[in-house]
């Protein structure tokens, strides 16, 4: 078979802004105020302020986590420091972080949780969106700092902060905030963990109502227990918190905790942990586990986020089928999502992966698409397990260049490097399996199906495309139906899911992978089921609309690349304007971009002809202002056969400050 190509309430007003940038200092403490150092170890002391802040010492420099008040510079010459070179953050709320601007003022650096860093370097723009009224987001980021201070550098999970002869590994500690790290490292021939306000000695929390996320739920618990098991992992000596007394012993702490939040997750109540109930017990927590599914192939389980496989070679060696969450709460992307939150993913089911099936090489990882709660994880592995990315080129384009592609919903922002560019069609190999990997555009335009034989069944792993789920049947009860997924932002014409129906008839498999959701056996009986809901939806739609039919479907017949981008002044840039015919007959399209103010750019409008279904692009230029500008957006004036479309696409652009 041979497939075919391919605003403001009226009575509110904004939140004012300072009109001085300069920061607002703390007040000094109040006269006779206890503030004290405490000697933990040689090199490390511990100041009592509005939290603990600790000191590390090298000479008579020294590095700081957490700033509380900033009291502490004037007790800085009791230690015999002259000189705080860094203060890193565990998190952001405004008791950590309050005399940072002084601890700035006296020359120190800054360095902030990469996940909240907008909450230190952009939190005044924070509060101007922050909602009040209609509120379901119960996240404590009510306690961020109220103005901007500045960072130096972002800590990113998994990475090492290093300063003279100490190196600190930044772990995600999720938990008391959604953004929390801890720093752990080798100091005074001790290992020491820094874990902010996780954890308080004896075992216990130091806020309960951190725990509560979204409205209702107490999804922290979830987060807090994956933090504490890292934090056991590591097994430090010491343990030294943000609030309260030195954990003496972190491992068994953290023991207690666990259980104590268990204790609470089994009271039920109606409270919300992994985001969509306990549906499969507690037996998973805080350590999701694989299922066999044959003795070669692995399935994250039906708790994950979004579904990933594992292929396991008799050489010993890992092929991961995607790689995303291991909950649904780690999405974060309802009422919990705040302003400027990104997608931050926590390391899961290694271990189980190593110690129970002997995996020694994390080798590849093959994606299906493009969507970031699919591919959250593929970074580390390819950062920190050495792991090859192959991918259709289709996708791959995306995952490279997310900010050229993020006009496109559910981009991961750091790019993913894709060291072999896959054919529609293609076939390959991996150990000893042989794959086929074809385009199909379903749920999204940058989407795959890759299929191999593994223990005797042909195995297709579909992304997100195909799904089971009750609905209404045609005699008016609940029935269990097959069924391809539509998002229209994510890009569709109707040729794509009769395509995606081709796909499935060309691999013939014996077994459905799906992206979310259960494992789907397949014969010809699903096939005919699936192609069937595929015509009846087209039916609907074109019952909907007028023709042509695709001119009202596609959404992203016109595009500009890249979508995102920070330029120098007086810069000039290049876009590439894809476009595609949806009509059906040849037509004639012209274009011109229209900039902001300050901006320079011909008012001569690019030719390009196309026949009916044909896809092409032009290249359009534009030349920044000479002076830095915040984002803005400039669009492409389209014109079909001489009829004036408007401005159709757009792009967000930054004019920067120029680098010294």
């Amino acid at each position: 078979m041979q497939l075919a190509p391919a605003t403001l309430p009226i009575n509110e007003k904004p939140l004012s802004r300072p009109t001085s940038h300069s920061l607002t200092l703390p007040p000094p403490p109040p006269p006779n105020t206890p503030m004290s150092w405490t000697q933990i170890s040689p090199r490390i002391h511990r100041f009592t302020d509005t939290c603990n802040a600790y000191c590390i010492t090298s000479g008579d420099r020294a590095i700081l986590i957490d700033a509380g008040s900033g009291a502490l510079v004037d007790h800085l010459h009791e230690i015999g420091v002259s000189q705080v070179e860094w203060v890193l953050h565990t998190h952001h709320h405004r008791d950590q972080s309050w005399g940072t601007p002084r601890l700035r003022q006296h020359g120190a650096k800054v360095a902030v949780p990469e996940h909240e860093r907008h909450l230190f370097d952009q939190a005044e723009l924070f509060w101007q969106h922050k909602r009040v009224y209609d509120n379901y987001n119960d996240r404590n980021t009510f306690f961020t700092l109220a103005e901007d201070v500045p960072v130096d550098a972002s800590l990113e999970d998994y990475e090492t902060f290093t300063w003279r002869d100490i190196q600190l590994q930044i772990i995600p500690a999720k938990g008391h905030t959604h953004g929390s790290s801890m720093l752990i490292g080798h100091v005074d021939d001790q290992k020491v963990a820094f874990t902010g306000d996780l954890l308080a000695a004896g075992g216990v929390l130091y806020q309960y109502h951190a725990l509560e996320y979204g409205y209702g739920d107490q999804q922290g618990a979830l987060f807090t227990l994956q933090s504490l098991q890292a934090l056991r992992r590591h097994a430090p000596d010491l343990a030294l918190p943000s609030h309260g007394d030195t954990i003496q012993d972190p491992v068994g702490d953290c023991a207690r905790l666990e259980e104590r939040l268990m204790a609470l997750a089994r009271l039920g109540g109606g409270m919300r942990f992994l985001g969509g109930g306990w549906d499969h017990g507690l037996d998973i927590l805080p350590d999701p586990k694989f299922i066999q599914v044959s003795r070669h192939l692995l399935w994250g389980g039906p708790h994950t986020c979004s579904n990933f496989y594992v292929l396991l070679s008799d050489s010993g060696k890992a092929c991961f089928i995607d790689y995303g969450h291991a909950f649904w709460a780690h999405m974060a992307v309802a009422q919990e999502r705040e302003d400027g939150d990104t997608m931050r993913f926590v390391v899961h089911h290694l271990d189980e992966l190593r110690d129970t099936y002997g995996i020694h090489d994390i080798d590849m990882v093959l994606v299906t698409h493009i969507h970031d709660d699919h591919t959250a994880g593929i970074p580390y592995l390819v950062r920190h397990e050495g792991a090859r990315v192959w991918a259709l080129d289709e996708v791959a384009q995306v995952l490279e260049d997310p900010a050229g592609w993020c006009s496109t919903p559910c981009t991961l922002p750091k790019p993913i490097p894709i060291q072999r560019h896959l054919t529609d069609g293609e076939t390959f190999q991996w150990e000893e399996y042989d794959f086929e990997v074809h385009h199909a555009p379903g749920q999204t335009e940058f989407h795959s199906v890759l299929a191999t034989h593994v223990d005797g069944q042909k195995v297709a792993f579909t992304g997100d495309n195909i799904f089971l789920e009750l609905a209404p049947g045609n005699t008016g009860g609940l029935t269990t139906q097959l069924y391809q997924t539509t998002v229209l932002r994510n890009s569709l014409q109707l040729w794509m899911h009769r395509r995606c129906a081709d796909v499935m008839d060309l691999v013939q498999p014996d077994l459905v992978c799906p992206g979310h959701r259960e494992l789907i056996p397949w014969d010809q009986r699903r096939a005919a089921e699936y192609r069937d809901f595929i015509a009846r939806k087209e039916r609907v739609v074109r019952d909907l609309l007028d023709d042509p039919v695709d001119v009202g479907v596609d959404l992203w017949w016109a595009r500009l690349i890249p979508y995102l981008r920070s330029v120098q002044p007086g810069e000039t840039c290049t876009y590439r304007l894809l476009l595609r015919n949806n009509a059906q007959r040849p037509v004639h399209l012209e274009a011109r971009l229209l900039c902001p103010d300050g901006w320079q750019t011909t008012d001569t409008f690019q030719p390009l002809d196309l026949e009916a279904g044909a896809r092409g692009e032009l290249t359009l230029t534009a030349t920044a202002p000479p002076h830095p500008n915040t984002r803005r957006i400039l669009t492409a004036e389209i014109l079909i056969d001489n009829q004036p479309h408007g401005p159709i696409p757009e792009a967000l652009v930054t004019v920067t400050t120029p680098t010294s």
